[in-house]
Parts: structure tokens; C-alpha cells; sequence
């Protein structure tokens, strides 16, 4: 009799964890992207989820967690955000074998693995739109971070379709949250359709030629910026700037963060490989003093 009420126990706790995990990956997405004040992107492994927690919002690559995961960093106030590159075919992705060769325009000088993608041929809409998307918002994701950060600057004549199918994105994502990385060229015609964009290496970047992080030029900078003001602005839509640091340079980190503040942007600076999850942002800043100039000065 003893055994059968242990038995019976075991089993109820057991019932109960996973109606824990159910309701905590079935928790809607309330927080507003607009009262985002930290966020962090890490793509390539897996970080702990009471790490992540500290984010207002995490950028993270869909297949590295669970729909109880997901739900989870939602129960911490957290707003998850899938990755979704629609400017690349990734061979790596489970959607590779709804393929086909025809959709690859150039290989990616700088990632292996990866192949521009012809955004105007409708097997690639289709995989984005009928495979991808479902597949990631059904984990629970509260929305998408579009990247098209290489691939208008290589393929600028594919821009038409690139406004089309965010259009499409958004019906088919429908409340979910867009922020779309790289696409500054094609800001004024998207700005309805999104609520955020992203900029890369905006103060720091990794130039894959010298194979070295770098403090970016002012005058680019500055014209960059520009845009980006008047965008949020004019469309009312949260900037996340995104810069790279050498793993050790808090110095070149800090500075970034505080002068990307200033200018009303949510920063976070990681590794190219973005591989690595930074707290600078959410442990408070203080500069190391250094001899030579700092970058960006307190």
C-alpha cells in the first residue's frame, strides 16, 4: 500500500512539472519592445537561462532552446527574440533540404556554410514564410530579428524584393515583434512594418580582412547615426546597435556602451562570433583608465 501512495505521488509531481513547463511556455509576450533597455544577442551556444534573464531582450538562435526555455525566460520579464537570416541560405538548417541550388547567389566570403540567397525567387519566400517563421514562433518566441546586414550592400537590386517580403513577414508573424538588422537602405519604405531595426559594428567592428576589431571611422558614424535618429523618430521604432570588441577590451566595450546611450540607442557589444554573452550592460560600467586616448570618453 505504501508503495502504491509513493507511486501515486511521484506521479502527480511529476503531472505538476510539466504543467509548470506547459504554462510557462504557453506566457503570451506582454512586455513592450519600447521599454527595452538592455538586450544582448548570442547565436552560437547556449547560455543559461538566469544569465539571459537580466536582458530586457535576448537575440537567440531558435535552435539552441526549448519551448519550456523560452517560457521561462518570458516568466523572468525577459522578451526572447528568434534570429532569422532571410538574406542567406544556412546549410545547416533543418529547412535545407526544402532547398534548391537555384536560390544561391554567392557563398559568403566570410562565414562558411552560408550562401547569399535570391529573396525574389517565391521557393525561397516560401521557405521562409511557410517553414521558418511557423517554426520558430511556435517555440514562443515574442518575435524575429531579421537579418539583412551583408546582403543588401552585395545584391542592392534585390532591394524591391526585400521590402516585399518583410510585408509578408509581417502578416504571416502577425503582433510578433520585427527587428530587422541591416537594412538602412530600405528603412523609409519598411519603417510602418517594423518595431525596431538593428545596426552592426555602428562604433566597433571586426574587419575580416585584418582579422582585428576596430573603432569605427566618425564621418561613417555619423551618417549612420543620422539616419537612424530620424528614423525612430519618424516611425517611432526602438534602435539596437550591435558592436563588436575585442574579449578582453572592457575599456573599448564600456565606451561604446555609454556613447551609444547617449544617443537614445540600446546597446550591446559582443564577439563577431557572438558566441559569448557580455553583462556589461546590466552590471553597470566603470571605465579602466588607460594610458593612450580612450576611443569614446566618459
Amino acid at each position: 500500500m505504501a508503495c502504491e501512495v509513493t507511486r501515486v505521488f511521484a506521479l502527480l509531481s511529476l503531472l505538476q512539472v510539466v504543467c509548470l513547463a506547459q504554462q510557462k511556455s504557453d506566457q503570451p509576450c506582454t512586455k513592450v519592445l519600447g521599454n527595452v533597455n538592455t538586450f544582448a544577442a548570442v547565436y552560437y551556444d547556449e547560455q543559461s537561462l538566469a544569465s539571459l534573464g537580466k536582458f530586457d531582450m535576448v537575440v537567440l538562435d531558435p535552435a539552441n532552446y526549448t519551448s519550456a526555455e523560452i517560457g521561462e525566460l518570458k516568466s523572468k520579464g525577459c522578451i526572447p527574440i528568434a534570429y532569422l537570416n532571410i538574406g542567406e541560405v544556412e546549410t545547416y538548417r533543418s529547412y535545407f533540404t526544402l532547398a534548391d541550388t537555384d536560390l544561391f547567389l554567392s557563398p559568403d566570403p566570410y562565414w562558411r556554410n552560408r550562401y547569399y540567397a535570391d529573396l525574389c525567387n517565391p521557393v525561397w519566400q516560401k521557405v521562409v514564410l511557410e517553414d521558418r517563421i511557423p517554426h520558430i514562433l511556435k517555440k514562443g518566441y515574442c518575435g524575429l530579428f531579421i537579418d539583412l546586414s551583408d546582403f543588401l550592400r552585395e545584391y542592392p537590386r534585390m532591394s524591391d524584393c526585400a521590402v516585399s517580403l518583410i510585408g509578408k513577414i509581417r502578416q504571416r508573424a502577425r503582433d510578433s515583434y520585427l527587428v530587422l538588422d541591416g537594412g538602412l537602405s530600405i528603412l523609409d519604405k519598411v519603417g510602418n512594418e517594423i518595431d525596431g531595426v538593428a545596426v552592426e559594428g555602428l562604433m566597433g567592428l571586426y574587419d575580416f580582412n585584418s582579422d582585428k576589431y576596430e573603432i569605427r571611422p566618425d564621418s561613417t558614424e555619423d551618417r549612420e547615426t543620422s539616419v537612424l535618429l530620424k528614423a525612430a523618430k519618424k516611425y517611432r521604432i526602438k534602435i539596437f546597435q550591435l558592436d563588436y570588441a575585442a574579449p578582453s577590451d572592457t575599456t573599448v566595450r564600456n565606451g561604446i556602451i555609454l556613447q551609444a546611450r547617449r544617443l537614445g540607442f540600446v546597446p550591446y557589444v559582443g564577439t563577431v562570433e557572438l558566441d559569448t554573452l557580455f553583462l556589461n550592460t546590466v552590471q553597470g560600467i566603470r571605465l579602466t583608465p588607460v594610458v593612450k586616448k580612450n576611443p569614446f570618453p566618459d
